[in-house]
């Protein structure tokens, strides 16, 4: 039996709403309707395209008993009760987000410091160094081994200081990007578990 297209709607609608929701219903007409424009906007007439879909029995046995996954429109009200439990169980829920987020702070904090402390002991070991070896020779009048000391422990402090100086650079790259992995991580978390709840 060849149907057009209204025909075709109206005997999908009245079997599908005998198992389905009036939203539910509409949706999945919608979208059958939709199939049948596209198939006569690639040159079949109407009743070609309707022959091509399953007939609405059809359709409604393939249906009965399989959860749809259809988007339906989520309410924007809010339960007092939830707002209320929101409210009530704020010292508790708060305090668990703020001791959180506190210690993800915490996290980049310490990894932050290794190259804050090697970077301190690079620029003073450089300045240590270059200081005690331009004012060396002003040691000498001292006396000879104290102006030798004094040079010595500068050349050391300035290779210390170049040291921690390269150290520190490699390091930095190194906490970039594990900072950048570690913040991208924290993020697609986020917003994995707010696409769920959606």
């Amino acid at each position: 039996m060849s149907r057009n297209r209204i025909e075709f709607i109206k005997e999908l609608s009245n079997q599908l709403s005998y198992i389905m929701k009036p939203n539910e219903v509409k949706e999945l007409v919608d979208y059958y309707d939709e199939m049948i424009l596209d198939l006569m906007e690639e040159g079949l007439s109407e009743e070609e395209a309707v022959s091509r879909l399953d007939s609405p029995e059809e359709i409604k046995e393939s249906i009965k008993g399989t959860p749809l996954e259809i988007n339906l429109p989520i309410s924007k009200k809010s339960s007092p009760y939830l707002i209320a439990l929101l409210i009530l169980g704020f010292p508790l829920w708060g305090s668990l987000v703020l001791a959180l987020g506190l210690i993800i702070l915490s996290i980049y904090i310490v990894v932050w410091c290794i190259p804050l402390v090697t970077g301190a002991i690079g620029f003073a070991g450089l300045v240590g160094g270059i200081v005690g070896t331009v004012f060396s020779p002003l040691a000498l009048m001292d006396g000879f081994h104290i102006g030798v000391t004094q040079l010595g422990v500068g050349m050391l402090l300035f290779g210390v200081g170049m040291l921690a100086t390269m150290f520190t650079i490699n390091i930095s790259k190194k906490v970039i990007i594990n900072s950048q992995n570690l913040t991208n991580h924290l993020k697609s978390q986020l917003l994995f578990k707010r696409s769920e709840k959606r």
